[in-house]
């Protein structure tokens, strides 16, 4: 769907129409990289190599792509740069009334940040981590095994919530200044978590603009929608042909909990840091390590702080569940089919909620509203409950499952998709 087309372009999908008409366009333009942006092209030719978020940038050339800057983006990010050309475009009715509502969202301050509620937050991180060390240091956590489990659960507890801070501050959800929300997400996810943030952020910018979707051509997937050791849809089993792999997969419904619960910290940590070269996130982690290993030196034995480290280390895998969850057992596109839907469409569908009471959200973190989060990325968690009523009307009105169940649900659902899955893929790939 080239931009230097005059005439109208329309693609389908499932009846669900978007048609673009570019209307003008300036001529030395003709055969440069535009990208489409609330009617107007513009031109990152040159800026696309250089782009803060990566690669991702170029997969949106020639498309519109409003919603995804709308999410990764302050309002006024293109408020310096020339639009070359215009265009229209034309949505289903439930892409139209999504539309209005986010129009609403920013009008009436729905993603005005609330010091209040971040700062409440961080200081009830941060008071955990000095329980901790106060446990510790007056010998509590050295007694016996239950008070060495406690301790390691405070300390799960810990990097839970500092990896939901992390991610909160990354989509500047806090102050709404990208440099300092930056620091701050370093600080809970590399300094207190322990793990690259800036490469999960990286990572999870790709997520939002790409959630479960695949691109044979390129080689391209959804990189934290993708394991090496699993395939959760029938869309990911090209990557999954040798043989390994193959036997991992006819595995996975019992490798599942284990991999995720055992393995998880492991894992996010050794891809984070790996290729990981930028130095605050170096220093960040080195004063991880620095203040693990003060905490651990305090117990009189080492089974005693390999206790604890490990208990921690197992209880935060909940975490790497919660982060899976949500997208695992929905749906997964082809880039074409991506491109084709409406962006609000395409999120309902391949996101699932988990239902909770009201006074349970500060364990979820916002994860458990993910309809909303992928909708409207930079909405504050303090705010998603109430507009997860207004995106329940919309749906309703249009027809369009909103998908939500419990947790225990949700992990039933995501096991069971697993195992047929696996199934799926013996019967397709018998001689792997």
């Amino acid at each position: 769907m080239s931009p230097n087309k005059e005439a109208g372009d329309t693609i389908q999908n499932g009846g669900n129409e978007q048609n673009i008409i570019t209307t003008e366009i300036d001529s030395e333009c003709h055969g440069k990289k535009l990208v489409g942006y609330r009617g107007n092209w513009y031109d990152v030719t040159n800026f696309a190599a250089v782009h803060p978020g990566g690669d991702v940038i170029n997969m949106y050339v020639g498309k519109d792509a409003t919603f995804v800057m709308d999410g990764m983006h302050r309002f006024d990010v293109l408020k310096g740069r020339r639009p070359v050309g215009k265009y229209n475009i034309t949505r289903d009715a439930f892409g139209e009334e999504m539309n209005k509502l986010e129009k609403k969202l920013r009008q009436e301050g729905y993603y005005d940040e609330s010091l209040v509620f971040s700062l409440g937050k961080c200081g009830f991180t941060v008071s955990v981590l000095v329980l901790i060390f106060t446990l510790v240091n007056v010998g509590f956590s050295d007694y016996n095994w239950a008070t060495r489990f406690i301790t390691g659960f405070l300390l799960a507890l810990f990097w839970q919530q500092s990896g939901i801070l992390m991610h909160d501050f990354m989509h500047s959800q806090g102050f709404r200044r990208r440099k300092w929300d930056e620091k701050i997400g370093v600080f809970f996810g590399t300094f207190c978590f322990g793990i690259s943030a800036r490469w999960w952020k990286d990572e999870h910018i790709i997520h939002h603009s790409f959630t479960n979707t695949v691109c044979y051509e390129t080689g391209f997937v959804d990189p934290q929608a993708h394991e090496d050791v699993w395939a959760q849809n029938e869309k990911l089993f090209p990557w999954h042909k040798d043989r390994f792999s193959a036997y991992l997969v006819k595995l996975q419904h019992f490798l599942f909990f284990p991999l995720a619960v055992c393995a998880g910290r492991i894992g996010i940590t050794v891809d984070s840091l790996l290729k990981e070269n930028r130095r605050d996130v170096w220093v960040a982690w080195f004063g991880h390590v620095c203040w693990v290993t003060i905490l651990l030196s305090q117990f009189s034995t080492v089974g005693g702080a390999a206790s604890v480290y490990i208990t921690a280390a197992l209880l935060q895998g909940v975490l790497h569940i919660q982060l899976i969850l949500n997208h695992y057992c929905k749906r997964f596109y082809t880039k074409e089919e991506h491109h084709s839907m409406d962006y609000y469409r395409a999120m309902i569908e391949a996101n699932l909620n988990i239902t909770c009471p009201v006074w349970m959200d500060w364990f979820h973190g916002g994860l458990n509203f993910h309809h909303e989060h992928h909708c409207f990325p930079r909405l504050p968690r303090n705010r998603m409950r109430e507009v997860s009523l207004m995106i329940k009307k919309i749906c309703k009105k249009h027809d369009v499952f909103y998908d939500e169940c419990s947790f225990s649900e949700a992990v039933l659902r995501t096991l069971s998709n697993m195992f047929h899955k696996s199934i799926l893929f013996q019967q397709k790939y018998p001689n792997l």
